[in-house]
């Protein structure tokens, strides 16, 4: 048979490039972000003055350095630790680390390092699994695999071992570790505090949990017991003990038989007068012939996660005895921060699914008096003063009411823009955070007041006391204290940006102690008195380093610089961007430059949209920073390319005709910009930025190429889904969520329709590269595979990459992430560059070429 030459010499043309570029595609899976770090603080003296932090690579986190504080630049490097992961400050500017069943001693002030021996002549007794220190690091404790805690002072004396230890918890005052441990047939409790042992408590029973509450008055035990039956046969159930700290005293709460799978949870009220019992059992989902769904069901994540019944207990320390609290009319019961004040309700009454933390109906129930107030329906915040005889919590509308517990007397506060409550420690004052300033309402008198801390920006206060009355999500039920006689960290934060300043505001004065213009604070700690501060800073132009700083400095000092290799951050260069969409709303976008940029010379443009994204003009562009998958900012303008990120808002026409319009204001900004190639120009958008890349692909004409990930393709199938990342029909995002309709489908079906991507799939006008995690329960995978099938069906080019075992964000490090990002690199490449010789995308747009 002839063989025509021309044929085959493109044929072996082809297979020679297939061989080059797997080779190529393999190398470049290598990657090239291994070199780069970020920064984790791990431990800071009491001081100040000493400093670890931890160099995270993508792939490893072994390396960590040892700072002085009071050293600026290379000076404060003290040495390095490898392979240690548990750090510890000891008296005398001593570190201890633990890692790899070994500890190390290491004077920091003369340099000298030694291993921790635990051998009654100094040898080692068995592998170190645990230490840590106490008395604010006089005393120091390793417990080593053979079940023994050796404790010594800060001169490494042994002051006392213990034997047997199956655990043990350190007091919140680090005065006091409580050990439980075997002696003979029997389980103990033990105490060490000062220089002794003491027992506390002897069972035959198991101790399962300690717990501290948070005042530290009371620790709490479960027991699990064992009665009746032969061996094997027997039943297990749980005790309850609580140890007064102040005196060892053992109080028993008597709340009953209690089943060993009962969970127990416990809410202290007024710093130990009183407890809340929860207990909580859990119901499995039912598996059967046949699952049956009400169209009434308030708690369908129960069909996933099954469900609990709950009983609820108070033990009152004075009275010493238990009441249990009824709940046979309400199914949730919380703490107010009184032994005889409750707020109550049915959790499942008012869940409709339009908003993801529904509103509640709820009560005032006084058990004392065994009365019940309607408080109407409210949502789901309160802030409870310390003795729990006033709280606060927000009506339907969102307006604070105050309520007297001993009065019942109600007072709506009517200021708008009220967001969190704090209550003075006298609980005569409540302090609320607003968008401007921080503000004081007077309960006598009802008084409101501006306390000019800052009148044009966001103010949040961050050293506070709180409890958390209700640990459970989607409630925040408070007991919420600002002690203004102490030193108070506020935060103010730049309206339209991430930009922060941090105040001392102690006694009426207000000093800055850090500040973040032209820079981002990612992390932070603060003295107790507020008076240092020690936190990692980045910029666009500098790597994140950790900076050292006093109070009335101007400036604070750097005292570790990362990633010293980075040459090119200092020369990127970023220009705002303002503009209008239709609406005449002022927006702006952030335009980076390629590094290199030559003027007169033209770049394409990568276009990535979410929402707003001009509120971080300062972030440093780590190669390690890659969120979403395979759009790193600063490998796109190494390689050439100008990058945009413009603001996106939602407006009355919905929310892919909003982002279509923005996005085209955007672009119509920049007509005139000399050294944009506006005639190659690609879009790419990421989960809700996916959805908004497919709807403008089918509206717009602007764009040589599109890259959506995990996007939503059709709004009406997707409203009417089921989401299994947060168990509740999906619904709720549209109407009050990210979607942002403010209607249901029922009520504006229209709106739905003029923004849903799938119906105008048909007038996609560029290539389109989609891809998705086949694990992705949050936007199901065969939201991508149906606009797949829609630019199939209407001969659109389209190439869509499914990676199985991956969700809807990618695992950090593995082989799907990485080959991801060099396809993206490559489709850039190849419509904006003109790159050809790339096989996998040439199999779509060379429809001669058979493969």
């Amino acid at each position: 048979m002839a063989i025509n030459i021309n044929k085959l010499i493109i044929l072996l043309l082809i297979l020679l490039g297939m061989v080059c570029y797997g080779q190529a595609f393999r190398d470049s899976l290598k990657d090239e972000s291994s070199q780069y770090h970020n920064i984790a603080v791990n431990k800071v003296s009491d001081d100040s003055k000493w400093i670890v932090a931890t160099k995270v690579y993508r792939n490893n986190y072994d390396t960590a350095v040892v700072l002085a504080a009071g050293r600026s630049g290379v000076k404060s490097l003290v040495g390095t630790l490898t392979k240690k992961y548990q750090y510890s400050f000891v008296k005398g500017n001593q570190l201890l680390a633990l890692g790899q069943g070994k500890a190390l001693l290491w004077n920091l002030a003369t340099g000298m390092q030694k291993e921790v021996k635990t051998g009654r002549e100094g040898s080692d007794s068995g592998s170190i699994i645990q230490c840590g220190i106490m008395e604010k690091g006089q005393k120091y404790f390793v417990q080593t695999s053979d079940s023994i805690l050796h404790i010594y002072n800060a001169k490494s004396e042994l002051l006392e071992r213990v034997e047997r230890v199956q655990y043990f918890r350190l007091s919140g005052s680090v005065s006091a570790l409580y050990i439980v441990k075997k002696e003979g047939r029997e389980n103990q409790l033990v105490r060490y505090s000062g220089d002794k042992v003491e027992r506390v408590y002897s069972t035959s029973g198991m101790i399962r949990s300690i717990e501290e509450t948070p005042s530290g008055k009371l620790m709490i035990l479960k027991e699990e017991v064992s009665s009746g039956g032969n061996a094997g046969t027997e039943s297990k159930s749980q005790k309850i003990v609580f140890v007064d700290t102040a005196n060892l005293e053992l109080l028993y709460p008597d709340i009953g038989e209690i089943k060993q799978e009962e969970y127990l949870r416990f809410t202290e009220i007024q710093k130990g007068k009183a407890v809340m019992i929860t207990g909580m059992t859990h119901i499995a989902a039912e598996k059967g012939t046949v699952d049956i769904w009400y169209g009434n069901d308030g708690n369908l994540e129960a069909k996933q996660e099954g469900s609990f019944v709950k009983r609820y207990w108070i033990w009152q320390k004075d009275e010493g005895k238990v009441i249990k609290v009824p709940s046979d009319r309400f199914t949730t019961v919380a703490s107010l921060n009184n032994p005889d004040y409750f707020l109550i309700f049915n959790r499942d009454e008012l869940q409709n699914y339009s908003t993801l933390f529904p509103l509640i109906h709820g009560w005032f129930y006084n058990m004392k008096k065994n009365t019940y107030e309607d408080l109407g329906i409210m949502q789901a915040e309160v802030s409870v003063s310390d003795r729990g005889n006033h709280f606060v919590y927000k009506n339907k509308e969102g307006i604070w009411i105050l309520l007297d517990t001993e009065t019942l007397n109600r007072v709506a506060l009517e200021k708008k823009d009220l967001t969190k409550a704090y209550f003075s420690k006298d609980g005569k004052t409540i302090y609320f955070e607003t968008s401007s300033d921080l503000w004081r309402y007077e309960i006598n008198n009802g008084k409101f007041t501006a306390l000019t801390i800052d009148k044009e920006n966001e103010v949040r206060v961050v050293t506070k006391d709180e409890t958390d009355l209700y640990p459970e999500t989607g409630y925040n039920f408070r007991r919420s204290i600002l002690d203004i006689n102490a030193p108070v960290l506020l935060s103010l934060t730049r309206k339209g940006t991430i930009e922060k300043t941090f105040l001392k505001w102690h006694k009426g004065k207000v000093e800055t102690l850090m500040a973040s213009s032209g820079s981002n604070i990612t992390w932070y700690k603060t003295d107790g008195m507020l008076n240092k501060a020690i936190y990692v800073e980045e910029s666009l132009h500098k790597p994140p380093g950790i900076v050292y700083k006093e109070i009335g400095h101007p400036k604070g000092d750097v005292i570790f610089q990362s990633n010293p290799q980075d040459k090119t951050s200092a020369l990127i260069s970023m220009e705002i961007i303002s503009f209008k969409n239709k609406e005449e709303i002022s927006l702006k976008g952030l335009l980076y430059y390629p590094i290199g940029y030559t003027e007169g010379k033209k770049y394409p443009m990568v276009v990535h949209i979410y929402e707003v994204q001009s509120r971080n003009p300062n972030q440093y562009l780590s190669p390690l920073n890659n969120f979403p998958v395979g759009f790193s900012i600063k490998k796109l303008l190494e390689e050439g390319y100008f990058v945009y990120l413009p603001d996106i808002v939602n407006g009355v026409s919905g929310v892919g005709l909003s982002a279509l319009d923005c996005v085209e204001s955007s672009l119509d900004a920049l007509e005139n910009h000399p050294g944009v190639d506006l005639r190659n120009v690609g879009l790419i958008g990421h989960s809700f930025g996916g959805y908004r890349t497919n709807f403008i692909a089918g509206h717009s004409h602007r764009f040589k190429t599109y890259i959506s990930g995990a996007g939503a393709s059709d709004l009406t199938r997707m409203y009417f889904s089921y989401n299994e990342t947060s168990s509740t029909p999906f619904y709720w995002q549209f109407e009050e969520g990210q979607y942002n309709m403010d209607a249901s489908f029922a009520e504006n079906k229209k709106l739905y329709m003029d923004n849903n991507p799938i119906d105008n799939v048909h007038l996609v006008s560029a290539p389109m590269l989609l891809w998705t995690g086949m694990e992705d329960k949050r936007i199901v995978w065969d939201q991508t595979i149906e606009l797949y099938i829609g630019l199939k069906r209407n001969k659109k080019d389209v190439v869509a990459l499914l990676y199985p075992g991956e969700g809807h964000v990618f695992t950090t490090g593995s082989l799907a992430e990485k080959d991801l990002e060099i396809r993206i690199r490559d489709w850039w490449d190849y419509f904006l560059k003109g790159k050809r010789g790339i096989p996998w995308i040439e199999k779509q747009m060379k429809k001669d070429i058979q493969f």
